[in-house]
């Protein structure tokens, strides 16, 4: 066993023969109620809903090869031999069955009869004990390592912070014992104390730890046993393999040097020419694998969360890249060669090659006139003479993706670091808050809105915050939080037997196959027979817009071709948009076919039929299935008989001809491959076919439109209204910003709503709207580009208009 395929398929393999059930890697992007990272990154964490006893494990014993990436590590990626971002994780866990001594019978065999290491290099570290705690040394673990035959010379205690798992607060902890490898004292820093998880030199590699997954913390930091004692144990393939090789540096692995070949032959350039050549293939070759399975799960370039992330690794690899002369373009034929050394163990490359391609072809292209355009920037900053300012080196490195090494100072550090805030704040903290309130709650909601808008049941647990607002979960709710494209539906709670006691829902947290509301009210107690309504005049066009996007799908493949996939849509009750993958703009003609094929097949009045399936019976069925979407075992396809068939969460019409007519309002551009076309069906279309778009009469008291930004002073809006308000304003006014205010009830409410450019220049919608709403006496959130807030000071909200303003203005200077 040397090569890592072998030591992946090996270790498989010997834990399969130990009773244990092997389950796939799962994405690198989380599940929905896990938003404790932006991405997975450790082999346990798909796993904890088990651990936390929150879901039943699919086998007591499971085996797992896991797909991880840390973000925290891509500035030091290429500067050393070890800093990896994509990695892959190898892993045992027992869920009540086996503990400490049967986990460190199957290391001891594993390591010495399959891996063959030899005994004389192999040390491992024990906890010691903490006071704090109320623990006493692992003496169990360090007892077992002795009586199976490990030198008690090479056996080393260590504290809490070496050799003790927690989930980094409250929750699942237990002591942990690890394994190492010594590379030999001419390795290390030459001091009598040298020993595992020493910091002076680099002789031992940590490789293989086994938690003992036995208590739970408390937030006053007190343990108390679990139900069940756990295992929890990880192996880095690509750590191990160095050892099993027997080099210093995982990039001088097999794991890496296909790829480096492969860049030496197309570059001219070999590892190891110079610092720099070392530099460039570490990173094209890191950064070359995370960003093919990035793609792979669905991952797409953006200016915030895992798409930012996305967006960082794809210009590291195009720099290092240009400067060791590959000819662009490049990173598709990367990732063809990280398929092909990868497919076997993640059968996602392959079917996804095609979108792999499209995503980074796309940004690679992107970035390359992006770059030129930061180069002519740099030339005239440069021009003015004296040192780079932070505020321009920021500028140049966050907009045009211009080298770190020529743009660093002090004020660039601190830009960058509000700028990774701003990225590690697309988790929302409202979001961990609704996941913990569910947890608690100790119930899931039964979704009937496929069924029902109008529904008698019980408020079954809240939870009060701050400004009017609470938590809630229902027995049985008829809300759709957003997914697969869909918005969230509107809607109120009654108190049943009292309409005057009502809450708006102002927004609902999907979890899964659960849900939390947020809601604005007061009056309601746990426990509370209510009534949930969802407006028919709001679930309806819905449905209809939702409808409409499977059947302008089907005539996007029918007249452009096979190879139109959807690449993002949001489904409103007054529009729709639709992004699919095309490379050229659509013609006059093929427009006009695309809007007559749907409309045709809304008047054939064909049935709309959903139906709940396997996964497997779904692809037999020919069912289409999104790029980037994570399907379970059992899924929901919706199909309109003879001609359309995909799987989707979504709510629907009974019939086509429910859809009304449809009209397809603008196509455009959405970047490199990709085209977006907004619509409209119903209530709509019909209004805009028989001379122009509804707009819901608006009181304006002052509207101010100047340099780009456009201010918008209003009563009696809020919610979806004021936004779909400041959409408007902003496509008529074809502004870069719009802020629009409104008064109602004697509260303000504040939208701010930005082009992309805006954001490419460092402004963030849910920062802004976040520092305006101090002056409403009150506060809010969002998106980049596209945040609301709400305060009990309409006094202020003039002052706030003003102040986004100048902001804006100021990042358009």
């Amino acid at each position: 066993m040397r090569t890592a395929g072998e030591l992946r398929a090996g270790y498989r393999a010997f834990f399969e023969s130990k009773g244990h059930v092997f389950r796939p890697s799962a994405s690198l992007v989380p599940r929905a109620d896990d938003r404790s990272t932006l991405l997975t990154t450790a082999g346990m964490q798909p796993l904890m809903p088990f651990f936390l006893g929150r879901e039943q494990p699919p086998a007591p014993l499971l085996t797992t090869v896991q797909k991880c990436f840390r973000t925290p590590d891509i500035d030091d990626v290429g500067l050393d031999g070890s800093h990896l971002t994509f990695f892959e994780m190898l892993g045992n866990f027992s869920f009540g069955q086996y503990f400490k001594d049967r986990a460190i019978e199957y290391a001891w065999e594993f390591v010495f009869e399959h891996l063959d290491l030899d005994p004389e290099r192999f040390w491992v570290s024990v906890f010691e004990g903490d006071a704090a705690l109320g623990l006493g040394e692992d003496e169990v673990a360090l007892r077992k390592w002795q009586a199976i035959g490990q030198p008690a010379e090479r056996i080393v205690l260590l504290p809490r912070t070496e050799n003790f798992w927690s989930v980094g607060g409250p929750g699942p902890c237990g002591p942990d014992t690890e394994m190492y490898y010594d590379w030999g004292p001419e390795h290390g820093c030459g001091e009598a104390d040298c020993r595992p998880a020493c910091t002076r030199c680099e002789r031992f590699l940590e490789f293989w730890n086994l938690v003992f997954m036995e208590y739970e913390l408390h937030g006053d930091g007190t343990l108390t046993p679990l139900p069940t004692q756990n295992v929890d144990t990880g192996m880095g393939i690509e750590r191990t393999a160095a050892i099993l090789q027997g080099v210093m540096t995982v990039y001088e692995t097999d794991v890496y040097q296909a790829i480096m070949r492969w860049i030496a032959e197309e570059s001219g350039v070999a590892y190891g020419d110079s610092p720099q050549a070392t530099k460039a293939h570490r990173i094209l070759a890191d950064h070359g694998r995370g960003m093919t399975f990035l793609a792979a799960d669905g991952v797409t370039p953006s200016n915030e969360g895992r798409g930012y992330v996305m967006r960082r690794i794809i210009r590291r690899a195009v720099q290092q890249a240009q400067r060791i002369g590959l000819e662009p373009p490049y990173l598709a034929r990367l990732a063809d060669v990280v398929i092909a050394q990868m497919r076997e163990g993640y059968l996602e490359l392959e079917q996804h090659r095609t979108e792999i391609h499209r995503i980074l072809s796309a940004e690679e292209e992107r970035f390359d006139q992006t770059l030129a355009r930061g180069l002519r920037l740099f030339d005239e900053v440069t021009a003015r003479g004296g040192d780079i300012a932070g505020e321009d080196a920021f500028r140049l490195h966050d907009t045009y993706g211009f080298p770190l090494e020529l743009t660093h100072d002090e004020e660039f550090t601190r830009l960058m670091e509000e700028q990774r805030e701003r990225s590690r704040a697309s988790i929302s903290r409202d979001d961990r808050r609704a996941a913990d309130f569910a947890h608690a709650a100790g119930f899931k909601s039964d979704f009937v809105g496929y069924e029902k808008q109008d529904v008698l049941t019980q408020l079954g647990a809240m939870e009060q915050l701050e400004d009017g607002l609470f938590l809630a979960k229902l027995r049985e709710s008829p809300f759709y939080p957003s997914g697969g494209g869909q918005v969230t539906d509107a809607g109120w709670l009654e108190l049943d037997g009292d309409p005057s006691v009502r809450a708006e829902l102002r927004d609902a947290y999907r979890l899964e196959d659960d849900q939390v509301l947020l809601l604005e009210g007061d009056g309601f107690s746990d426990g509370d027979r209510v009534r949930a309504v969802v407006p028919w005049r709001v679930r309806f066009p819905t449905m209809a817009n939702h409808t409409a996007t499977h059947l302008l799908h089907k005539a996007l493949q029918d007249v452009l071709g096979d190879h139109v996939r959807q690449a993002g849509s949001a489904v409103r009750p007054d529009k729709l948009r639709f992004d699919f993958t095309h490379g050229v703009q659509l013609s006059v003609e093929e427009r006009a076919e695309i809007e007559r094929r749907v409309n045709e097949k809304i008047f054939e009045n064909l049935p709309v039929r959903t139906f709940v399936t396997t996964i497997d019976e779904a692809r037999k069925l020919g069912a289409m299935m999104l790029f980037g979407e994570k399907y379970g075992n059992e899924v929901r396809v919706v199909e309109v008989p003879g001609y359309s068939r995909e799987l989707c969460g979504g709510t629907h019409v009974r019939s086509t001809a429910e859809i009304g007519p449809f009209a397809i309002l603008s196509e455009s551009s959405v970047g490199a491959g990709a085209r977006r076309i907004e619509a409209i069906t119903a209530g709509e279309a019909y209004a805009y076919l028989h001379g122009g778009l509804r707009e819901a009469p608006v009181d304006f008291t002052i509207v101010d439109n100047e340099g780009n930004v456009v201010l918008v002073e209003t009563k009696t809006l809020k919610g979806g209204d004021l936004r779909d308000l400041s959409d408007r304003v902003r496509r008529q006014e074809k502004a870069a910003g719009v802020i629009v205010g409104s008064v109602d009830d004697g509260r303000a409410y504040l939208v701010v709503n930005l082009d992309e450019s805006l954001v490419g220049r460092g402004l963030d919608a849910a920062q802004l709207v976040r520092e305006l709403g101090r002056h409403i006496g009150g506060g809010g959130g969002g998106r980049p580009t596209l945040a609301e807030a709400g305060g009990k000071n309409p006094a202020g909200l003039r002052d706030a208009l003003v102040a986004g303003k100048q902001a804006i203005v100021d990042a358009l200077r």
